[in-house]
């Protein structure tokens, strides 16, 4: 490939690699053994791949060596979004090539005209390593989930890098591809007195720890030993925020994770550092928040939940919350406009569940497979007064973040205190 032998597009592509693989420090490279999954699904100008390349790499025939999946789909679903006339212009302007983009991803091996999705990982969606197989995947939080919870290996490869190491199947072995690399450098204490906030406890790890490896203890105590429906929601959240706030690809969680399980404090290098997380340390992270709203009085506008986006599981948790908050409160309709975010393929089996799905409809709520990110970064949907339980949404966006029984209350009542 570096020789042209397979000709000067293929080339191109080698000859970044290898540029990419040195600046990481890396001897070598490895073959990638799975499928990929990518952090850029949209057409947003000076974004990802540029159109020349995208063209030249089609033109060329290249595919990626297995098929991929991507992030959520642009917010190009206004129907679920209840956006204003204004607001869908902005997009339509914004996305004014996203058919052509959209193509030329199935052209490069997209898996399917569905395969968009924060959470490839889960069963309704399929893309599922196998331990120990090598990849070379981009966005954060599916990096820190196939890494510690389905204990694959994937370092966090960066936008265009990601679709390059993939068409020649090739990734430099560096990092969480080696053993070394995957050593736990902090002791994370858990010792709160119930099970935290997952987005609260992974955006602690993650501001303490940084891009580090830190092993968590006492989690287990809390959440209980073992992978099960619960725990991998638990942790897709939790991870979510460590990779968000921190910029953590790897974590191991004692009598949880897979190498965690197998290795235990195996995994800890000699010199690691100690943090204890207790309820105090979680009480004043949140009472750091500032609310970036423009007036922070204001009543709020709309309600996103689902970044990352959510589970079956979750679906129906959620439903529950607010059809008992509402009976509650003596309400039929939800009072802050609330949109839900899953994979196409979590909201197709949702609907075939009909008495949950009809009961959200009915209640007001919206379903969307896009991003609550994506659609954020309309600077007039950014206006919006937004609250949600993301911290990697409050993190990258004006959204105000509320714990999850507040945020029920508030999507419900309509009334923000405080």
């Amino acid at each position: 490939m570096l020789d042209g032998k397979q000709g000067s597009t293929l080339q191109k592509v080698m000859r970044t690699l290898v540029l990419y693989g040195r600046a990481l420090g890396a001897e070598r490279f490895v073959d990638i053994e799975g499928d990929g999954h990518f952090s850029v699904p949209y057409a947003f100008p000076g974004v990802g791949l540029r159109p020349e390349m995208l063209d030249e790499l089609t033109h060329a025939g290249l595919k990626t060596k297995h098929p991929f999946t991507l992030d959520p789909r642009a917010p190009l679903d206004f129907e679920n979004l209840g956006i204003t006339r204004e607001q869908e212009q902005a997009f339509e302007h914004m996305l004014r090539n996203q058919a052509r983009y959209d193509e030329q991803m199935l052209q490069l091996g997209l898996k399917d005209a569905e395969a968009y999705t924060c959470t490839p990982y889960l069963d309704e969606v399929g893309n599922i390593p196998r331990r120990g197989t090598r990849l070379a995947w981009s966005e954060s939080s599916c990096v820190v989930f196939a890494n510690s919870v389905l204990a694959a290996r994937t370092n966090r490869n960066a936008a265009v890098m990601d679709i390059l190491c993939n068409i020649a199947g090739k990734t430099p072995l560096i990092g969480f591809l080696t053993d070394e690399g995957r050593r736990a450098n902090w002791w994370v204490e858990v010792k709160t007195r119930s099970l935290p906030n997952p987005q609260l406890l992974g955006a602690a790890i993650g501001m303490k720890v940084m891009e580090d490896v830190p092993y968590i203890v006492g989690l287990d105590l809390l959440l209980g030993s073992g992978l099960n429906e619960r725990t991998l929601d638990y942790l897709k959240e939790m991870g979510a925020a460590c990779a968000a706030i921190g910029a953590v690809g790897l974590y191991h969680v004692e009598n949880i994770t897979p190498e965690a399980v197998d290795l235990r404090t195996d995994l800890l290098s000699k010199e690691h550092k100690t943090y204890i997380i207790d309820d105090r340390e979680l009480q004043n992270l949140m009472a750091s928040y500032p609310v970036m709203w423009a007036n922070r009085g204001a009543k709020p506008q709309k309600c996103l939940v689902g970044c990352p986006h959510l589970s079956l599981r979750e679906l129906h948790g959620w439903t529950r919350r607010i059809h008992d908050a509402l009976e509650r409160m003596g309400r039929d309709r939800v009072a802050v406009q609330t949109i839900l975010f899953a994979s196409p393929q979590v909201l197709r089996r949702f609907a075939a569940e009909r008495y949950s799905f009809e009961e959200l409809k009915n209640a007001g709520v919206r379903l969307s497979s896009t991003c609550a990110e994506l659609y954020m970064n309309n600077p007039l949907c950014a206006r919006e007064a937004v609250i949600t339980n993301s911290n990697k949404l409050r993190t990258f966006t004006p959204a105000r973040m509320l714990l999850d029984e507040d945020l029920v209350e508030v999507l419900v009542s309509g009334d923000l205190k405080g």
